[in-house]
This record gives structure tokens, sequence and C-alpha cells, in this order.
């Protein structure tokens, strides 16, 4: 594996209880989301992303994984939402959900779970090892 392809792996996208509405489950939202053609995903970091892609993503709440995408960066974003900190988001082409969510324990995140704030740093076999226990 060439060393640009590690880091052009993606990431899992550890959601926040604190930006997440109550009434409204993050899955269902997702799903709903899916529906359309290339949805955005927006996501809030200090600085933005650099636009790029393709990138696989998972998608984590209350510690278990519940969908995984394919994505690119995009930066061009409504103005309402940078006024609300979004400052770029990920274009979905692809979201699949499995049979059922996958722990982050069961992940062996290993130090990158207890370290990350709201991305954890995907590679491959964490990738393998969630389609097989998802499926």
């Amino acid at each position: 594996m060439r060393r640009t392809d590690r880091f052009r792996l993606g990431w899992i996208l550890v959601h926040s209880p604190k930006y997440a509405d109550p009434k409204v489950s993050i899955a269902d939202e997702l799903k709903s989301r899916a529906r359309k053609p290339n949805p955005l995903w927006h996501w809030r970091l200090a600085s933005p992303m650099k636009e790029g892609g393709p990138y696989s993503l998972l998608f984590a709440y209350k510690g278990k994984v519940f969908a995984n995408a394919v994505a690119s960066v995009t930066r061009d974003v409504r103005e309402d939402m940078k006024q609300r900190g979004f400052l770029f988001a990920f274009r979905l082409t692809a979201v699949g959900f499995p049979r059922r969510p996958v722990s982050l324990l069961e992940l062996n995140l290993g130090r990158r779970a207890r370290r990350h704030h709201s991305l954890i740093r995907l590679d491959e076999e964490t990738l393998k090892k969630y389609h097989e226990l998802g499926s």
C-alpha cells in the first residue's frame, strides 16, 4: 500500500450528542438524506478539510457504527450552514447500513478510539472488520 492511499482511505465520523437533535435519530436522518441524489452531510472542525475524495466514511453514535458511505469533501456549503460553524460537508455518493450496528470497541481501534475528538482515521483493517461484523 502506498502512503498516499493510506491517508485517502477516510474516517469514522463520531457524532456527539451535543449537536444531535434528541427528537431525531441520526440514523433515520441519514437514511432520509440517502434517498436523495448526492446528499450533503455537514461537519464541524476548527479548520475545514481540503476538497477531494472519494473517501470511505463510517458513521458512529453512542459508541456504535450505524452506517457507511463513499463521499467527497466539499467547501461549497450554504451561508446559513457556515454561520452555524459547518465550513465543509461530505457529499455522499453511496450510503449503506449494516445488518446490525458495530460497536467501536469491536473494531479494536486501540489508542485512536481514546484520543479522538470527532474523527478517527480509518484504515483498511478497520474497514474490513466493520464489514465482517456488520454483515
